[in-house]
């Protein structure tokens, strides 16, 4: 029992590094981000991070910042076996990409 408690704790201390770490980056790359964490964890996923950017991001800049999110959360399975999935709200300037009702 004692060793499933240790490494629960040495989990959990692996996985707010890592988290931790994702979150700094995305902080470097827009300070101005909002982030949601959650280590609620759905099948093979350990974290969440949502992100929310500021509605001055161009389009060009909020797809830049997707794929620069996208591949380092890639390299985090790779280098410490977590599955931390980053994701990110969708601009109401952006569109949905559904029409609004009577259209």
């Amino acid at each position: 029992m004692a060793q499933t408690a240790q490494g629960l704790i040495e989990y959990r201390h692996r996985l707010d590094t890592a988290v931790t770490a994702l979150s700094l980056f995305i902080r470097d790359l827009c300070p101005e981000a909002q982030l949601d964490i959650a280590f609620t964890r759905y099948e093979d996923e350990d974290a969440h991070i949502w992100v929310s950017l500021p509605p001055t991001l161009t389009v060009e800049a909020r797809e830049e910042l997707a794929n620069r999110m996208a591949e380092k959360s890639i390299d985090i399975p790779l280098a410490e076996g977590f599955l931390i999935m980053v994701g990110m709200e969708e601009d109401s300037a952006m569109g949905s990409g559904i029409p609004p009702p009577g259209v």
